[in-house]
């Protein structure tokens, strides 16, 4: 009984020193039911209230700067195994003409500030030039790519959607929705323009990373 007593008074004693229920239950070996009936009606001074807050919320600072510091450590784990595999790769290929052809491309016309690979062109042949980079070097399956068509209105009603799947060799499930661009001029002002196609790799962060390590290694192979 009297441990139970000393158990409780030092229970009392952090608690208005400011420290949480878990943080109690650390140093003060109960249950935690026991610890809520001890704390419930436990009258607090401003002054320990002011305290208690001050520690809360510094403990939720440290949580989140731990978890940031977590995310930064497994990010830079995966972004070194990356690394590695975007050397062999490279290796592989690097005298290759379409692996260099596709990165300059990607270089040029890909997007950057994403977290998905995703390339975009009116050229039928740049975009049939990119989509076989994908399948030869960055094994690519086509249930992984899609295609998203951004046209301005006035050519809304000439199936562009249709053309291209036919140009590709895709069907049309493949083809998320397309987006009509802004435009002053309610005519057909290019009567054989057709859009532009953005070919999306779903879950390609990891290749969007490889791609910026290829284009380093392209610059060096070149200038060494």
């Amino acid at each position: 009984m009297k441990a139970l007593v000393q158990e409780k008074e030092r229970a009392i004693y952090l608690r208005k020193k400011g420290y949480s229920y878990k943080e109690i239950l650390a140093e003060v070996p109960v249950a935690k039911s026991s610890l809520s009936l001890w704390l419930a009606e436990l009258p607090l001074t401003k002054s320990e209230k002011l305290v208690l807050k001050d520690r809360k919320n510094t403990n939720i600072t440290r949580g989140r700067i731990k978890a940031a510091s977590e995310l930064r450590k497994r990010r830079l784990e995966r972004e070194a195994l990356w690394l590695q595999e975007a050397r062999q790769i490279f290796q592989k290929y690097k005298d290759d003409t379409l692996f260099q052809v596709g990165l300059a491309l990607y270089w040029a016309e890909g997007a950057k500030r994403v977290n998905q690979w995703s390339f975009s062109n009116s050229d039928e042949d740049m975009i049939l030039v990119m989509l076989q980079w994908l399948h030869e070097y960055a094994l690519i399956g086509p249930e992984d790519i899609f295609f998203r068509l951004y046209i301005h209105k006035p050519y809304a009603h000439e199936n562009c959607e249709g053309w291209w799947a036919e140009k590709l060799q895709v069907t049309s499930s493949r083809f998320v929705k397309t987006i009509y661009k802004p435009t002053g001029l309610g005519v057909k002002k290019r009567p054989a323009y057709m859009g532009c196609i953005k070919i999306e790799v779903r879950r390609s962060k990891n290749l969007l990373c490889k791609m910026r390590f290829w284009q380093n290694m392209l610059v060096e192979h070149h200038l060494k």
